[in-house]
Order: structure tokens, then C-alpha cells, then sequence
């Protein structure tokens, strides 16, 4: 195959699969990632893709086209015996998966893909002399997305920038919806070099985080006190109100 030509520190990965739906699911998790991904469709394509471009990785599903998926898995196998390939199996293809794994792949991932552990997966497999970070996931949580590595959130497809302590503290409301956090396991989360932190300091930025979600600060609907606990984050409804809440 011909010298690997590749972005510094990114993944290159080619994704055989002629799913629409399943590949712009991976894409999308791709999305801000340290990933290059290539579709392909058509194992034939492909073959002659990876003769090209030589990726890091190899992400096969079980693709139709001029070439069985297997017998690209065996021609890629018997030109080069090193290169990472990961096989996604669904429901109802285990024979698929069985017979690649005869021909020999790296591993068998679940398909629809768990673009997380995939994610970790390849970062795995990336060559030892370069550093691949797998960034935090975007969150998505319908009308709230929460990004993974910039200081910002999109409420409704707005963009809504925000100072970073902000940031971490909305992230780590996200992470936990509908479960009550404890004014002691914020501190903690978020100042842990600073264990000092006072109570006012979360007030502060809970009052300014709940300001930019357009919140009440007197009657909040996205961070909720729950009497004696702590905080409870919810995404409500357009419209919603939440009923009156006491301090803790």
C-alpha cells in the first residue's frame, strides 16, 4: 500500500457502509472530533480508497455493493495483515460477524454504533508516535445541546457562549439530568484545587448560569432547588413553569 499520508494527531478512518442513516449518526458524533472520516458505500470503492489514502482505521458494516463485505475484509487482510478493523454488527448479523472474524478483524462493535465507545476504541488504535485526544461528546438533550470541548451551548439551534466556570458547572448539571445534586458535590466538582470555595461563589454562578438558559431566578424551571438536598437540572418545555421553590 502506498506511505500513509494523514493530519497530524487526527484519526484518517474509512467507513464502509451503505446505511444513510447509520452513517450520519456516526458522522455527527464525529462532529468536533479528532477524526477523518471517509465514506464508502461500495466495498469495491473502498478497496480502491484505502489503496489510496492508507487510513489508520478500517470501520466495515455489512455493505452492498460489486464486492462483498468479506471478500474485502479477506483481500485487506492478505495485502496487509496490520491494519485496524473494526467490524459493526447488528441484529441479525451474526453470520456476517462470525465470518469476519474468521477472516481476521481488530474487534466487533455493536451497530447502530455507540459513537462514544467507538470513539475510545480508535483513539486506541492510533499509531504510538502520534496522540489522538478523544474530545468530551457533545451532550444532547433535545432543546439543550451542551458542546464537549468549547465554552458554549445551543438552546433551541441559538448558539449561547459562556465563561467557563459556567461552562463546567452546566456540563456537570447535563451529565445528571433529573438527579439532585448536592451543594457540597458541585463545590467539590467544580473547585476541587479550591475546597475553600464558599457557598456564595455557587450562588453567584448558578443565578448567572440560570439567567443565560432564560430562567427565573425566583421561580427557576432549568435548575430547581429540592428542599435540604440540593439542585435538581431539568430541560423543561417551551413555556413550562416550574412551581414555587424554597432555598436550601
Amino acid at each position: 500500500m502506498a506511505n500513509k499520508s494523514r493530519v497530524q494527531n487526527r484519526l484518517a478512518v474509512l467507513v464502509v457502509d451503505h446505511d444513510a442513516d447509520v452513517v450520519h449518526q456516526l458522522l455527527e458524533g464525529f462532529t468536533g472530533q479528532p477524526v477523518e472520516p471517509r465514506v464508502c458505500p461500495d466495498p469495491a470503492e473502498a478497496l480502491l480508497v484505502l489503496g489510496r489514502t492508507c487510513p489508520d482505521a478500517v470501520l466495515l458494516g455489512p455493505a452492498v455493493g460489486k464486492l462483498d463485505p468479506i471478500d474485502f475484509l479477506t483481500i485487506v487482510r492478505a495485502d496487509d495483515p496490520d491494519v485496524p478493523i473494526v467490524v459493526g454488527a447488528g441484529p441479525g448479523s451474526g453470520d456476517f460477524a462470525a465470518r469476519a472474524a474468521e477472516v481476521g478483524v481488530s474487534a466487533v462493535v455493536p451497530r447502530p454504533y455507540r459513537t462514544r465507545e467507538l470513539l475510545a476504541f480508535l483513539g486506541s488504535l492510533a499509531p504510538k508516535t502520534d496522540t489522538v485526544e478523544i474530545r468530551p461528546m457533545v451532550i444532547d438533550l433535545g432543546r439543550l445541546r451542551v458542546d464537549g470541548a468549547v465554552p458554549q451551548f445551543w438552546l433551541d439551534g441559538v448558539l449561547v457562549p459562556l465563561p467557563p466556570m459556567e461552562f463546567l458547572m452546566l456540563r456537570y448539571f447535563a451529565e445528571r439530568p433529573g438527579a439532585v445534586v448536592s451543594r457540597n458535590e458541585l463545590v467539590a466538582a467544580l473547585w476541587a484545587d479550591r475546597p475553600s470555595a464558599k457557598s456564595n461563589t455557587l450562588n453567584v454562578h448558578i443565578m448567572r448560569l440560570r439567567k443565560r438558559l432564560g430562567d427565573d431566578d425566583h421561580n427557576p424551571t432549568w435548575i430547581r432547588v429540592v428542599r435540604g438536598l440540593g439542585y435538581q437540572f431539568s430541560v423543561p418545555p417551551v413555556g413550562s413553569r416550574s412551581p414555587d421553590v424554597h432555598p436550601v
